[in-house]
This record gives structure tokens, C-alpha cells and sequence, in this order.
């Protein structure tokens, strides 16, 4: 029989396989499709992008790779399957990262079905920002990560955090852009090894505090000498921080605010919140050493502030829900706990589990299409099918532009979702002139702007409808085109 660990994993594979998940991770945002176009651009050339060569009002502009591995393997997926294939890799890196939670905490002595519950239960939380982008990768490198140092608090062994750590941070920087979050976990058990040094607890002799400063300090600066080596070097680095600096452009991307908790998307974490509250509640001793504390108060305000860090808090904090409830379970249950952990621990069954998950993957139908009543797809196709009267220059909706990169990539897009990449000043000049404030229309004259792409109830849309030097070409329930006339558009 297969392993708790092994159903779970093969469970989350097929959910996620199944529509409307598949779906729902390749069409909830276009920055999808912009990382496949990417990581398909460098497929083809054997080159880094280092210069803009999608858009036309930033062309040739510096390019930082924040995520090149990841785009790489997105765009490899893509080559095999379109985007279902998008859809399979964003399943399988998203159901392993849950199958790698369970086994630490599997390892770290909790219960099974508790682990087995607080498993699902952070796997909830976070479903709300499972999307086929590179960001998945963080997800699995944060449960790696935090599991490393953990692991060091209880066994002491330097080396292996050293070896464990290096490794890690050379595939995170060159997955995603928030590597810098590593740091930040680690200097949560760095700042509690410093209270215990301080202060030291009963258990923790002064010494052993001392230790863990130093070990994590030197383990610390390695990870960070690792982190150069990206193509960007500390330039890398530095862009992220200016762009986390920035919150005129945070404030504008959803996934960087704060939830809404009348949302149902909220409930999971809600769940969470409530789960975390009730550990902390129920804990007997040994209590909670400083560095736990200080993950969990400093990863409910990172959640609290902005939803992207929501599945990063549950992964963080699931070591500490687990021990709690564990520890209640065992004290009244112990019989059957133990009888359960030995039976999971005989199991085996990975070929079976294997095989459920190729069968569907491989051999089932899985079309995945960018639906028409979210997307352009109608408008696209006009587009394509006439394309002599789209020469000039393209003003396309924000979030479109990711699309509209994969789709019509003989046309440069205005903007997409690469807003670190455009900066604050270029966004503010955009929203200016398509929120039709004061000098919109100088402002559009002076893009050189020949044709638009807007939502058909955008305001720019209901405006150029008025003008008698714009044309509409085409429209639909969700999309229109306006076209100039009267003179010939650069």
C-alpha cells in the first residue's frame, strides 16, 4: 500500500490536473503566458534575454533575469504540451512541495493523521495563490529551506545546514526573485539564537546559543556569496529591493495587498489563522523556543499584509501547528497513533502511485484554452485575420500584455506585467493617459499610439468613442479596438 505521504501527493497531482484547476493556474493571470514566451525566447536563441524586445516604448531597454531557470523549464513544458503542459509542471512542483511538508513533519515525530490534517489544511490556506508561474518554485524551496534549519536546531550539525543551505540558494536565486525571502527565515533563527544568548532558557545553555550565532552567521554570509552567482550578480539583488521599496507599485498588483476577508478566496486562510491560534493554545511544555515565535509573529503580519506571502506563512508555521496538536493527540490517543505511524512507515507503493498520475497526465485529454470571457481571444483572432490595419503602435490593457506576448508577438505590447521592469514613473504616465486624467490626451499623442486593446467598458474606450480621429475596428462583450484615422500613426 502507498504511503500517506504518496496519496496525498498522487490527490493534490490529479486535482490539480482536473478542470477547473488546470484552468484555473494558466488563465487567472497573464504573466503565465509572458514567462513561456521568455523562457521560449531563450529555448530558441541559447542566449539570456538581457534587452527588452517585447514591448515599444522601453525596446532594447536592460533586462534583469530574475527567473530564467524557471521560465525555461515553463517554456519546456509548454513545447511538450501547450498549456496544459504549463498546467502538469506548476501541479507537480505545487503537490511535491505538500508531499515534502508532510514528510518533515512526519520526521519531526507528529502524529500522522495530524500531519496528514495540517498538511490539507496549509494546503488550503495557500490555493489561493497556486498559479503555473515561477513563484511555485519558492513554495518548495521555503519547506526545503525552513526544514534545513529546523533540522539544525535539533541535531547541531553546521555542515550539512552549509552544504544543505548553498544548494538551495543557487537554484532559488535563478528560479524566482524572492530567494531574499531565505533570508529572512534564516534571520528568524538567527535573531532567536541572540534571545537565547540573552536570555537562555533552561534547556539552552549559553554556549549552545553562541554556536548557533556563529554557525548561522557564517552559513548566512555563504548563502548570500552564493546568491551572486545569478546572471545579473548583485544587480539582482538590488532591483528587487527597489522594487519592494516602491509602494506606489506594490499597492497596484493584487497579490501585493492585503486580502479581502469577506472574499471566499479568504476562508482558507481564516481556517489557518484559527488552527495557529488554537496550537499556540493548547501548548504544553517543552514551550516554543524564541525563533518560533518570532516565524510565526513575523509571518502572520507577511500574510497579513500582502496575499502573495499567504502560502509562504502556512508552509513556515505548519512545523509548529503540527507539534502542538501532536503532542494532544499522543496524550490521548497514543496506542493508536503509534499503531498508525508503524503501518505508514511499512508502506511503500510509490510505482502504484507513480502510475495513477502518469496515466492521467500523459494519455487524458487535457485541453487547456485561455477563456474568452476573461481574455481577448475573439479580438486576437480579428487581429490576425486583418492584419493590415494594425501597422502602428499597440496601447494595450495592463493585464493583458502577458498574453498578448505569447499571442501576437509581431505586435510589441505598450505595457505587461512586468511592472518592476517599467518602473514607477512609466506606470504613472500609463494610468495617467487610460484613466483620462488631466493631459490624457497629450500624453497619448506623444506614445505615438496608433491602435488600442482595452476592456470595452474602459474609460479610455468610451472616450476615443467621442473623437473624431479615432475609428472602432472591432467589438465584442469584452474587448475593443480603436484605430486612428485623420493622419498616419508612427
Amino acid at each position: 500500500m502507498p504511503s500517506f505521504s504518496a496519496c496525498l501527493w498522487v490527490v493534490l497531482v490529479l486535482v490539480l490536473m482536473a478542470e477547473p484547476s488546470r484552468t484555473s493556474m494558466v488563465a487567472t493571470d497573464s504573466d503565465t503566458c509572458m514567462h513561456w514566451r521568455v523562457g521560449e525566447d531563450m529555448l530558441r536563441s541559447g542566449q539570456m534575454v538581457r534587452a527588452d524586445t517585447y514591448s515599444h516604448t522601453m525596446p532594447g531597454a536592460s533586462v534583469i533575469t530574475k527567473e530564467w531557470l524557471a521560465q525555461i523549464l515553463f517554456a519546456a513544458a509548454g513545447r511538450v504540451r501547450g498549456f496544459y503542459g504549463l498546467s502538469v509542471l506548476g501541479a507537480l512542483v505545487i503537490a511535491t512541495t505538500f508531499l515534502l511538508l508532510h514528510r518533515q513533519l512526519l520526521r519531526e515525530d507528529n502524529d500522522l493523521l495530524v500531519a496528514t490534517l495540517v498538511t490539507l489544511l496549509a494546503a488550503w490556506a495557500g490555493v489561493i495563490h497556486w498559479l503555473a508561474r515561477p513563484h511555485v518554485f519558492t513554495f518548495l524551496m521555503v519547506v526545503l529551506w525552513n526544514g534545513a534549519l529546523r533540522r539544525f536546531e535539533a541535531d547541531g550539525r553546521p555542515v550539512r545546514l552549509a552544504v544543505v543551505l548553498a544548494a538551495l540558494m543557487l537554484f532559488w536565486v535563478n528560479l524566482h526573485g524572492a530567494f531574499l525571502l531565505g533570508f529572512v527565515i534564516l534571520g528568524a533563527y538567527w535573531l532567536g539564537a541572540v534571545i537565547e544568548f540573552i536570555r537562555p532558557p533552561a534547556a539552552v545553555p549559553r554556549s549552545a546559543a553562541r554556536h548557533k550565532i556563529v554557525v548561522l552567521t557564517v552559513v548566512g554570509l555563504l548563502a548570500l556569496a552564493v546568491s551572486l552567482i545569478n546572471p545579473n550578480g548583485w544587480h539582482l539583488h538590488q532591483h528587487n529591493l527597489q522594487f519592494m521599496r516602491s509602494s506606489y507599485l506594490t499597492n497596484l498588483l493584487f497579490e501585493h495587498r492585503p486580502i479581502d476577508f469577506h472574499s471566499p478566496d479568504a476562508l482558507g486562510f481564516l481556517v489557518w489563522l484559527a488552527a495557529l491560534i488554537a496550537a499556540l493554545a493548547v501548548r504544553q511544555r517543552p514551550r516554543l523556543p524564541a525563533s518560533s515565535l518570532i516565524l510565526i509573529a513575523g509571518w502572520t503580519y507577511l500574510a497579513l499584509y500582502a496575499v502573495r506571502n499567504i502560502p509562504l506563512m502556512a508552509l513556515v508555521t505548519a512545523p509548529i501547528v503540527a507539534s502542538a496538536f501532536s503532542a494532544c493527540v499522543r496524550g490521548r490517543w497514543r496506542e493508536f497513533s503509534h499503531r498508525q505511524t508503524a503501518e505508514n512507515a511499512a508502506s511503500n507503493g510509490w510505482p502504484a502511485v507513480a502510475l495513477v498520475a502518469l496515466i492521467p497526465i500523459v494519455f487524458v485529454p487535457g485541453p487547456v484554452a485561455m477563456p474568452p470571457d476573461r481574455w481577448p481571444v475573439n479580438a486576437v483572432r480579428f487581429i490576425k485575420q486583418h492584419p493590415g490595419q494594425f501597422a502602428g503602435n499597440m496601447l494595450n490593457q495592463h493585464v493583458w500584455g502577458g498574453y498578448l506576448m505569447w499571442e501576437m508577438p509581431e505586435h510589441k505590447v505598450f505595457v505587461d506585467g512586468r511592472t518592476d521592469f517599467y518602473g514607477e514613473a512609466f506606470i504613472r504616465n500609463f494610468l495617467d493617459m487610460t484613466q483620462l486624467r488631466p493631459g490624457w490626451r497629450e500624453k497619448l499623442d506623444a506614445s505615438k499610439v496608433g491602435w488600442t486593446l482595452l476592456t470595452t467598458d474602459h474609460p479610455l474606450t468610451q472616450a476615443l468613442a467621442l473623437l473624431p480621429d479615432w475609428r472602432r475596428a472591432y467589438s465584442d462583450p469584452l474587448a475593443t479596438i480603436y484605430t486612428r484615422v485623420g493622419r498616419t500613426a508612427q
